[in-house]
C-alpha cells in the first residue's frame, strides 16, 4: 500500500478534471510514500514550488503520504486499516460491514493498493460506496496484470465497469492502465465494454496496474451485485461469435508457434485489442 508518483498524478488529475473534494478523504490502508522529493519536484512542480522547504523536508522524512497530501491540498488524510500496528485513524477489517456511523462521511475514498489483499471484495466495495457521500469520488489503484503472488487478486477493466454501475449507485469517470515501472506509460480506456460492444483487453509482458476514478450517484444497495457486461448483454455468446472463435482456434493450432507470437505481439495486440485504448499523459 503506497502512493507512487503516478498515484499522486492521478489524484491531481481527479481534482483538475472532476473537481474532486478532498476535505474529508479516507485511504484504505495507511499509505506509504513511494516517491522521492526529486520525482515530486519533476512531476508536480507547481506544488513543489508552493510548499516551504522546511515542510517539504519534513514530509519526505516520513515514510507515509499524509504530510505531502495535506501540504498539497490543505486537508488531513485519514486512513482505515485492519491492523493496529499501522496506527490508522479507523481500525476496521474490510471483510466485515462498516458501522452506521461511517456511512456518507467521506468526500473522497482512495484505495492505493488494498483491495487485492482483502478476501471479501464485494464487501470492500459495498463499504466504500456506503462511506462515500453523494457526489463523492472513489479513486482506486490496484494490480491488473503480472502481479502474481502480490495479493489475492488482480482486476480487469470489466470488473470495474460491471460493478461501478447505476444499480450500485456509482458511475465510472475514467479508467487507466498504468505500467508499474514507468511514470509516462499510461493508457486511457476510451469506451466501456458496453459502449464498444467488445471486451477491453490489454496484454503486456510487464507489471501493470489499473487506476479508476468513479463517482457516487445514488444510494448504495444492501448487497453489491454484478454480471460481466458481455454475458449480461448477450453479444459475446452470439452464435457468430462462437463460430468465429472456433475457426480462430483451429487456425492457431495449425500455425507455427513463433508466427502466432509475432502476430499477437506486433499486429493483433497493438492494432486490434488496443483500438479502444489511447496513450495519455497524466
Amino acid at each position: 500500500m503506497g502512493f507512487r508518483i503516478t498515484s499522486m498524478l492521478t489524484i491531481e488529475y481527479a481534482r483538475k478534471n472532476y473537481g474532486t473534494d478532498f476535505s474529508r478523504t479516507l485511504t484504505l490502508g495507511r499509505q506509504f510514500r513511494a516517491f522521492s522529493e526529486k520525482e515530486f519536484r519533476k512531476y508536480l512542480p507547481d506544488y513543489a514550488g508552493k510548499i516551504p522547504q522546511e515542510l517539504l523536508s519534513k514530509d519526505f522524512e516520513s515514510p507515509y503520504a499524509e504530510g505531502i497530501f495535506q501540504d498539497m491540498y490543505g486537508f488531513k488524510l485519514q486512513s482505515l486499516d485492519g491492523f493496529s500496528h499501522e496506527n490508522p485513524d479507523i481500525l476496521h477489517d474490510l471483510n466485515q460491514p462498516i458501522g452506521k456511523e461511517l456511512e456518507g462521511q467521506f468526500s473522497c475514498i482512495i484505495d492505493g493498493g488494498t483491495m487485492e489483499h482483502v478476501f471479501a471484495v464485494p464487501m470492500v466495495l459495498g463499504n466504500c460506496f456506503s462511506m462515500l457521500e453523494l457526489g463523492g469520488t472513489y479513486i482506486c489503484m490496484v494490480p491488473t496484470n503480472n502481479f502474481n503472488g502480490h495479493g489475492l487478486y488482480q482486476f480487469s477493466p470489466d470488473f470495474f465497469y460491471s460493478t461501478f454501475t447505476k444499480q450500485n449507485g456509482m458511475e465510472i469517470l475514467d479508467v487507466f492502465i498504468v505500467k508499474f515501472s514507468a511514470k509516462d506509460k499510461v493508457w486511457k480506456i476510451k469506451h466501456s465494454p458496453s459502449e464498444a460492444a467488445g471486451r477491453v483487453q490489454f496484454d503486456v509482458n510487464t507489471q501493470t496496474e489499473i487506476y479508476v476514478i468513479a463517482r457516487k450517484i445514488g444510494p448504495t444497495p444492501e448487497r453489491i451485485t454484478a454480471q460481466q457486461t458481455d454475458y449480461e448483454e448477450g453479444w459475446y455468446e452470439e452464435e457468430r461469435s462462437i463460430t468465429n472463435t472456433q475457426k480462430r482456434d483451429a487456425l492457431i493450432e495449425k500455425a507455427p508457434r513463433k508466427l502466432v507470437y509475432a502476430f499477437r505481439q506486433f499486429l493483433y495486440e497493438p492494432f486490434v485489442r488496443r483500438k479502444n485504448i489511447t496513450k495519455i499523459k497524466l
